[in-house]
């Protein structure tokens, strides 16, 4: 019984090295390339939930604040000490301003 070898000469060889090199090369790239399409999609998600959220406590707070708005009257505010100042102005600050030539 006879044994058949492939006889590749050293062009050949060289030739299937570099072919299977490339191909590594771009398998590895194409699988990296999908782990990170995949981990992005995955931030995207959470990002947009904690947005989300976000949006959810700001309008909370938001009614919260208009809640305690609507409840400071102008008789609460003289209970606690404050009281309406009538301002007057006048157009004369005091000071003239000199400009220099």
């Amino acid at each position: 019984m006879t044994t058949k070898t492939l006889a590749l000469n050293n062009i050949e060889r060289k030739i299937f090295w570099v072919l299977s090199t490339a191909l590594t090369i771009v398998l590895s790239f194409y699988l990296y390339s999908a782990l990170v399409i995949t981990i992005a999609g995955v931030d995207r998600n959470n990002i947009n939930r904690a947005a989300h959220e976000l949006a959810v406590t700001s309008g909370s707070l938001e009614a919260e604040y208009l809640a305690e708005m609507n409840r400071v009257t102008l008789a609460y505010a003289q209970n606690l000490g404050f009281h309406e100042v009538n301002a007057k102005f006048t157009g004369d600050t005091g000071s003239k301003v000199a400009i220099a030539r």
